[in-house]
């Protein structure tokens, strides 16, 4: 019976898709963080910024994404773990759209 659990539990991990990617960003650390929180929403997930203000990470259901924003290198990286059947390369262009808008200003 452990054994049937055991393999039921991996036949989950293994339909689980990663896709990761870098954006460049035009503004600072700041505007990187507030743009990652308007992607993860853009993308149906529920964004917050991390206390060290470093990464926006984002939840759906089992599904997340984290935006690594090092302002000072003028650089987002992105990660999406999806379990769900969802296209990761749909979900990571939208989070690259809302990076690659104009800044208003």
């Amino acid at each position: 019976m452990l054994g049937l659990a055991l393999a039921a539990g991996i036949g989950t991990a293994q339909a689980a898709t990663v896709t990761t990617a870098w954006e460049a960003v035009n503004d600072g650390q700041d505007a990187c963080l507030s743009t990652g929180v308007e992607a993860t929403r853009q993308a149906g997930f529920r964004g917050s910024i991390s206390n060290d203000r470093q990464t926006v990470f984002g939840w759906r259901g089992d599904d997340s994404i984290a935006i690594r924003c090092i302002g000072d290198r003028r650089l987002a990286v992105i990660f999406i773990y999806v379990v769900s059947r969802e296209d990761n390369n749909a979900l990571l262009q939208t989070v690259r759209n809302t990076y690659r808008r104009p800044t208003k200003g």
